[in-house]
């Protein structure tokens, strides 16, 4: 670390005394040259992993801001993926069940409802035709008329027998 706050500050002084004289593609070279050198051999990607690590060892596991942040549920999400996604195919499918359950609830009384209406219908239209079909009745429509010739037999009625 000593090593490279003392070659940043070289850079600084070379850069201040340099500034004045350079032109903007030469000052993009400085910058790499810098660069290069504060890196040495390593890349970018070592660079971002040693100071991951870094960040990682200088804090808790679990910390309220890494917890508010999402960044501990977020992980969880990661590993439990699968398990995520069958849950809200569970779901999706326990709601769109329901839905259908609904719909066929409301149509099974709808029909109820018909069918007891027409129990009624077929009850008084079947009381009003054994009303109308007593003996009685037919007499009465029939003496009404007057032009009919039917009556009520006197004599019981002949069997007749066949013989095979």
């Amino acid at each position: 670390m000593d090593k490279e706050k003392d070659i940043e500050l070289q850079d600084g002084v070379v850069e201040a005394a340099d500034k004045a004289t350079e032109t903007p593609g030469a000052q993009e070279e400085k910058v790499s040259e810098k660069a290069s050198r504060v890196l040495g051999n390593k890349t970018i990607e070592d660079v971002i992993q040693r100071e991951a690590k870094e960040e990682q060892d200088t804090s808790s596991p679990f910390s309220i801001s890494k917890t508010l942040g999402g960044v501990i549920i977020a992980r969880f999400v990661q590993r439990q993926i699968g398990l995520v996604l069958l849950i809200c195919a569970f779901i999706i499918i326990y709601i769109s069940n329901r839905y259908v359950c609904q719909k066929k609830m409301v149509e099974i009384d709808r029909l109820e409802t018909k069918l007891v209406e027409a129990n009624y219908k077929a009850t008084v239209c079947t009381s009003i035709l054994t009303e109308k079909s007593r003996e009685s009745n037919i007499m009465n429509m029939l003496k009404s008329y007057g032009d009919s010739t039917l009556a009520i037999p006197q004599d019981p009625p002949y069997l007749i027998r066949v013989e095979e």
